[in-house]
């Protein structure tokens, strides 16, 4: 039986399916800014995960399990840099941490428990709950989606409850936001006749993960299967559990991440167009050896030689400068050829796009070498898996290489990743929405994720953008990697769902507060990122006579109040500290625009229709444009003089 759940008359509705790190933050961002009644539902099929995920979920990872990235880069607003240090060090409820991190103060680059991070992300939706308005409300709910379809002009979400009656509800909404997280792990072939033996773990992340690593005997031989960070966590979740014999961390190419030195900082460097890329037609071929010319072309004139050891993430930097490059390299090659590169070296590009900090690298580097009484218990092997199969009555497996000896081990643990073809997803969800529904599709360039709109929108096969479908997470690292150069884990990292769950929330209110569809006004993607091209669009827009001399002083007038006092009234808004503050801003911005749209339509003889569009347009492309502003990480890379004074560029040898 299905039971029915209407939107309230007069309030808007949003679904979030997925109550992780990006679904969590998604609702955040909504109960702060919303400025018409709003009532969002917040799914997640899995309590383990609510308020972190994989990555930072409760069941997921223990107290040795750190964050990736230092404290002072971690804050859930841009707009507040400073948001998470002072939450730690004033605010958080210390009182169930371990002892090691119960007086500790953090600093701006002090490594960071996910478990606290995690506690973060909750205690933050608190507050947005307590700060929000009151036609402003919360509804969590426990079960899995297995259906959205579109329904009167809105969408219907179908859950079924996770409990022992498995209840279906079909909630009516306006929005749907799909904060799904990842696919599940990739299951090799080699997989097949050891999938369902308990001396295998699928997925190190799985809710009760850190119990099976406990069942490990400190003295068992432990494979692990890839090499990127899920392999050092493994190694992490090991340590932990008290193990502490040998680990094997095998991988096709060997690649392992790298460890940031003591003094890192993460400047962002500028170089030049590869060479390469003026060849007319891009294959595979053309962009590995072109690839591998310039890289030693910037070895050979930026990385330092100094002992420093910053050579040791100079692949990184470099992969970050090159990321208005891979656009344009995406953007031209052929797609096959896109994905077949991106297959090839999956495991190099993972490996040099991210390093690790110490406090995790470490403890796997430092197993690799052999001390006195201490004996190395990490090694990595470079070779490919052909099968694994049990033996000894099911109590241990044997290992076969591609080009080496058979091993055998005890445990074995998959760390190949997430599957990320969503056209072959295991997800009943996800597979409705790309085969049966025809809502999605699997991402043009890449086939990782799905395609997606400037906002999340999910674009259907038809090339239809949803009006009311949205996504933030890995679903979108296909997007991220076409539209921002985006490789490695930086396709999902804090910073990048941050901004998407920023943008989209502040998209979905647009439309909300833009009452009737009839006073939607659909604005061409991009154009936000300029004001000049923001202003000649809405003078476009009004149809004044080609001839007239106003479109000139009119497109002025516009550009100027854009940049000053729009702009002004817009920033504070965003970066309000709380309600209060949030509710003067948006009224001084609104009394500012009504009093510039009835001088505008007095000096240039508009209608009061034309008037209002006029303001209306200006004042969503000014707020997209501040967004835009305090997520676009480019504003930090010097393509953007204001912000030049920032910038670090590539150090060039003497001489």
């Amino acid at each position: 039986m299905e039971m029915q759940h209407a939107s309230p008359p007069g309030k808007k509705r949003v679904v979030i399916i997925g109550a992780g790190f990006s679904g969590t933050l998604t609702a955040i961002r909504l109960l702060q800014f919303t400025g018409a009644p709003l009532e969002i539902f917040l799914i997640e099929r899995e309590e383990g995960y609510r308020y972190g995920g994989l990555a930072f979920g409760r069941t997921c990872t223990n107290w040795e399990h750190m964050l990736n990235i230092q404290a002072g880069r971690i804050t859930l607003r841009r707009e507040r840099p400073e948001d998470f240090l002072e939450w730690v060090n004033e605010e958080a409820d210390r009182s169930t941490w371990p002892q090691k991190w119960r007086y500790h103060v953090f600093g701006i680059s002090c490594v960071v428990p996910r478990l606290v991070f995690s506690q973060y992300l909750a205690e933050r939706l608190r507050r947005a709950v307590a700060d929000a308005a009151a036609d402003a409300q919360l509804v969590e709910l426990t079960g899995e989606a297995i259906d959205v379809r579109a329904e009167n002009g809105g969408y219907a979400v179908k859950y079924a409850d996770t409990g022992p009656h498995g209840d279906v509800h079909v909630l009516s909404c306006d929005y749907v936001v799909l904060a799904t997280g990842h696919l599940a792990p990739v299951q090799a072939p080699f997989y097949h006749r050891v999938k369902k033996s308990d001396r295998f773990i699928a997925d190190p992340y799985a809710p009760g993960a850190q119990d099976r690593f406990r069942t490990v005997g400190p003295d068992e031989t432990v494979l692990v299967a890839g090499s990127a960070l899920s392999a050092f966590d493994t190694v992490v979740s090991l340590v932990d559990a008290g193990h502490t014999g040998q680990i094997v961390i095998c991988s096709r190419g060997g690649h392992m991440h790298g460890t940031y030195p003591v003094d890192h900082e993460h400047d962002i460097w500028q170089v030049r167009r590869p060479p390469f890329l003026d060849t007319e037609v891009l294959t595979p071929e053309v962009v590995v050896e072109g690839v591998k010319a310039e890289y030693a072309h910037l070895r050979e004139t930026h990385c330092p030689d100094d002992g420093s050891g910053r050579d040791a993430v100079f692949a990184e930097r470099v992969m970050k400068a090159w990321e208005p490059y891979v656009v344009e390299l995406v953007s031209r090659m052929d797609p096959h050829d896109v994905r077949t590169l991106l297959d090839t070296y999956k495991s190099l590009i993972v490996t040099n796009r991210t390093s690790t900090v110490r406090e995790i690298g470490d403890i796997v580097r430092n197993r690799m070498r052999c001390f006195n009484g201490a004996p190395k218990t990490v090694s990595v092997i470079s070779t490919g898996i052909q099968d694994m199969r049990p033996i000894e009555d099911g109590e241990r497996i044997r290992v076969v290489f591609t080009d080496r000896q058979d091993m055998v081990v005890d445990r074995v643990v998959n760390c190949l990743g997430n599957n990320t073809d969503y056209e072959r997803a295991d997800h009943p969800l996800w597979s409705g929405l790309v085969h049966g529904r025809r809502y999605a599709q699997p991402q043009a360039n890449t086939h990782r994720g799905v395609e997606v709109g400037h906002y999340g929108q999910l674009v259907a096969p038809d090339g239809e953008v949803a009006r009311g479908l949205f996504c933030v997470g890995p679903m979108r690292q296909g997007d991220e990697t076409s539209r921002r150069g985006r490789l490695g884990a930086f396709v999902f990292s804090i910073g990048t769902l941050r901004n998407q769950c920023f943008d989209t929330a502040m998209e979905i209110l647009r439309r909300a507060e833009a009452g009737s569809e009839g006073e939607h006004v659909d604005i061409p993607e991009g154009i936000h990122h300029c004001l000049i091209r923001s202003c000649d669009w809405i003078v476009s827009d009004l149809n004044l006579p080609s001839e007239s001399p106003d479109k000139d002083l009119l497109r002025e007038r516009l550009l100027g109040y854009a940049r000053g006092g729009a702009y002004t009234n817009t920033m504070n808004h965003l970066q309000a500290q709380d309600r209060t503050e949030r509710r003067k801003y948006r009224g001084i911005l609104e009394e500012d625009l009504a009093e510039f749209g009835v001088a505008t339509a007095k000096d240039f003889g508009l209608t009061a229709e034309q008037a209002r569009r006029t303001v209306s347009m200006l004042r969503a492309l000014v707020e997209r444009h501040a967004v835009h502003n305090l997520c676009d990480i480019t504003k930090l890379a010097g393509w953007d003089a204001q912000y030049s004074g920032q910038v670090r560029y590539a150090p060039k040898k003497d001489g």
